[in-house]
């Protein structure tokens, strides 16, 4: 039964394939689900097993000039290094194995790359960039609840990374896509000693994320805190930072107390997860949310990009939580916007959306 119908031609941020191959690199069981719709665009079209380590598919299975797509909810994909890649592929990876991921939420979120616009993408991270360097910080604020912090953008080195637009020839972009993110090193590190330069107090209301990391972890325990924290939806909780890190939680209604006790258990447990150590830019305004704890909800950018905040980094952690706060809006230390909508209540629009 067809349950999984993969356009390639639809996929624009692959751009023109100029005579390449598409490979689909997805799971055994998914394989009899799958339709490729062959219109002839591609030279050739396969469907790859993802039954053995990546770096042996792109050795010795994958055609040197391709456009690949990883669909594979059962198996962890690690991206290769930029030799391994090779000059002449093209990859897209969904995010879909840090979050259960079934056949619906596939569908879903293939229709969500087709939508993706690459080039509006681009334009959106270069008035982002253009925007943000006219000051010294970025300024998070929230309306609703009156909270402000503030990143300083100068005092040190940090990391930018754009997972956005179009991906040329050996580059390598995770799907769906739409994402500019800062954090106090390499995305693939972590060091206890760093931390982002952001002080002051951030709402978290919206949409959690609670990613598993690759190390043995319960599917059940990946289940009870992210129904702990679900309620993030409808409730509030403030934080307060110093220098990138929570030093207190405190709930902002009756219903948030239980949000705020789960949080405090995961800092009692591993304190890095007190560390504000990513903070997520979502430009994607196509994306329409699933309900769900769903990884590839993450580049959802509203109608004017959105919000999330990253605590805790796997593998180093169990796991790593995003949360999509769409009542918090951006601004450069000059008062101009460059992030979400300024005096409105997005927090609906999600409910609304998921």
């Amino acid at each position: 039964m067809i349950e999984l119908t993969v356009n390639p031609a639809k996929i624009r941020q692959f751009g023109e394939p100029a005579g390449a191959a598409f490979c689909l690199i997805t799971n055994q069981r998914l394989r009899e689900h799958i339709d490729i719709v062959n219109d002839g665009t591609y030279s050739r079209y396969e469907v790859i097993d993802f039954d053995r380590d990546f770096g042996h598919l792109l050795r010795d299975t994958i055609p040197e000039r391709a456009h690949i797509l990883v669909m594979s909810p059962d198996r962890f994909f690690e991206s290769p290094d930029e030799e391994l890649l090779g000059p002449e592929r093209k990859l897209l990876a969904m995010a879909c194995n840090s979050t259960p991921t079934d056949t619906a939420s596939l569908r879903h979120f293939l229709r969500c790359i087709e939508a993706t616009d690459p080039l509006a993408q681009e334009k959106f991270a270069e008035d982002f960039f253009g925007i943000a360097e006219h000051g010294d910080a970025l300024i998070y604020t929230d309306a609703e609840y009156a909270t402000t912090a503030t990143l300083r953008l100068f005092d040190r080195e940090l990391v930018w990374n754009q997972q956005a637009g179009l991906v040329d020839w050996g580059e390598q972009q995770i799907v769906p896509s739409g994402e500019i993110s800062v954090l106090p090193i390499e995305i693939t590190e972590f060091d206890v000693d760093q931390n982002l330069p952001l002080d002051g107090e951030i709402v978290f209301r919206g949409y959690p994320i609670l990613h598993s990391g690759t190390p043995s972890f319960s599917l059940r325990d990946q289940r009870r805190i992210y129904g702990r924290l679900s309620s993030l939806r409808s409730h509030a909780v403030k934080a307060s930072v110093e220098e990138g890190t929570i030093t207190d939680i405190t709930p902002l209604s009756e219903g948030s107390q239980d949000i705020a006790t789960m949080l405090e258990t995961m800092f009692e447990v591993d304190s890095r997860y007190r560390k504000v150590w990513e903070i997520g830019h979502a430009l994607n305004t196509t994306h329409e949310l699933l309900p769900g704890n769903h990884a590839m909800n993450e580049v959802y950018g509203g109608s004017d990009g959105c919000l999330h905040w990253g605590v805790g980094l796997t593998p180093y952690t169990q796991y790593h939580l995003d949360i999509i706060s769409p009542g918090t809006f951006v601004t450069n230390d000059l008062g101009e916007a460059v992030l979400g909508l300024p005096g409105k209540s997005a927090p609906e629009r999600v409910l609304q959306n998921a």
